[in-house]
């Protein structure tokens, strides 16, 4: 048995400069820090008997759900077939069946950050 902590932060990229011969002239390491209003999520596995870090932290963008969801699951091997829907796909494919989905939200006007409406207006994705 393990447990997976799953926290909601920010995440700074490492960096690392040489110089001209290939030596490590500066470091700085990644991080990722609780934070409430971060833009991340990390998953951390740990050993339930002492409670530390088991393994390396996942780094996801808060908007990725099917992703980190789809990492969960993994990570806590049900015994039958679990299945995360693909919401972006479900969402670009019902406007491309002209769905609008904006007509059911509109008076929070949230259209800013709203990755229902990005998805809408592109809806043949990456």
């Amino acid at each position: 048995m393990g447990i997976i902590s799953i926290g909601v932060g920010t995440c700074t990229l490492g960096r690392r400069q040489v110089d001209r011969d290939g030596n490590v002239a500066s470091e700085t390491p990644a991080r990722w820090e609780a934070d409430p209003a971060g833009g991340s999520v990390a998953i951390v596995s740990l050993n339930p008997e002492t409670m530390e870090q088991d393994g390396p932290v996942e780094v996801f963008g808060d908007w990725q759900a099917g992703q980190y969801l789809a990492r969960v699951v993994e990570l806590i091997h049900p015994n039958r077939q679990i299945n995360v829907p693909d919401l972006e796909a479900m969402i670009r494919r019902a406007a491309m069946d002209g769905l609008d989905l904006c007509d059911y939200c509109e008076d929070c006007y949230m259209c800013r950050d709203c990755i229902v409406k990005e998805w809408k207006e592109d809806p043949g994705g990456e």
